[in-house]
């Protein structure tokens, strides 16, 4: 049984490569719009973020400042470019593709300012739990360039739904490729047929009425012991605040002398994080695969995407299709 489903989820995971490329190649079909734009840049930003300092530390390479400023400068580049590319995106989801030439000059400008700067240094902190402020690595930095970046941010996010949205417009919420959703953030749909609302109805009424206490104790210390089945974005997000509980009282804080018991503590922790991050990727209609791209650097966003933004997949049994839903 658990080879089959291993195999059937390996042949899953080969066909979401094969559908990834394929909407790569095609990537100008994409368009997002104002909830989805913001969502994404942060997700992408804090990805960013997460590879540069886990690349900057790794304990069996020897750094030098010349290491330190190519992995930093690489993935500011890498996430100056995808910003234009959301930026353009989300023009031609308001159908303004010819103002494409204000977002090629910002992004140009943005990665002249980056080339220029100041001494900005990141320091331990907090990172690894340490009350003395010390330096981990430098690079060079204008003050200007994160002010600016988060004006172009806000200028494209702002502008077309202030200005370029019609108050008769239905504007789908998510991503879409190819004039169809593909994934839905921040809220209901207003794009749904009748056969879809259907589906949504049922999964609601399969659920028991539970007090907030009871769901989460259900969500968190039921679930995560369990591969089958699928959690929610808002489950999972439920499990990290729990997870960073855990970590940062039973952890950090104390000390636990008996080794048993501290080991026994780190393989459940282990444990029921590969367990969530399963349940989570069943919930959105991918392969439990993609566990392993996590420690692929750069590609590993797209799997946070599907963690933290990829809302649920539904059935739709009139149209035999699936569909997303913020559930």
């Amino acid at each position: 049984m658990m080879r089959q489903l291993l195999y059937s989820e390996l042949i899953k995971f080969k066909l979401e490569l094969l559908t990834l490329v394929q909407c790569f190649k095609t990537i100008k079909l994409f368009t997002i719009n104002i909830q989805t734009y913001l969502s994404i840049n942060l997700l992408v930003f804090i990805g960013i973020g997460i590879n540069i300092f886990i690349l900057s530390t790794l304990p069996e390479i020897v750094y030098t400042q010349g290491i330190y400023d190519i992995i930093y400068y690489v993935g500011t580049v890498i996430y100056i470019l995808f910003v234009a590319f959301t930026n353009y995106a989300s023009l031609k989801y308001y159908k303004k593709e010819r103002f494409n030439w204000l977002n090629i000059i910002i992004t140009v400008l943005l990665l002249l300012i980056l080339l220029g700067g100041k001494h900005f240094d990141l320091s331990y902190g907090k990172a690894i739990f340490e009350s003395n402020n010390i330096i981990l690595w430098g690079v060079d930095v204008p003050d200007l360039f994160y002010p600016c970046l988060l004006c172009s941010i806000l200028l494209f996010s702002v502008v077309p739904r202030k200005f370029w949205l019609r108050d008769n417009t239905v504007e789908l919420k998510g991503i879409i490729f190819d004039n169809k959703v593909i994934d839905v953030l921040w809220g209901e749909r207003n794009d749904l047929t009748t056969s879809q609302i259907k589906a949504i109805s049922s999964f609601y009424s399969r659920q028991d009425k539970r007090s907030l206490l009871t769901n989460l104790y259900k969500s968190i210390l039921i679930d995560s012991l369990w591969l089958n089945g699928r959690s929610t974005v808002r489950q999972w997000n439920l499990f990290n605040v729990y997870l960073a509980f855990i970590i940062y009282n039973m952890i950090l804080n104390y000390n636990i002398e008996n080794y048993v018991l501290r080991y026994a503590l780190y393989f459940y922790l282990i444990y029921t994080i590969i367990v969530m991050i399963c349940r989570r990727l069943k919930d959105s209609n991918s392969s439990i695969f993609w566990i392993v791209v996590l420690f692929v650097p750069i590609i590993n966003i797209y799997v946070l995407y599907l963690l933290y933004n990829k809302t649920s997949a539904l059935y739709d049994k009139e149209s035999n299709s699936i569909f997303y839903y913020a559930l």
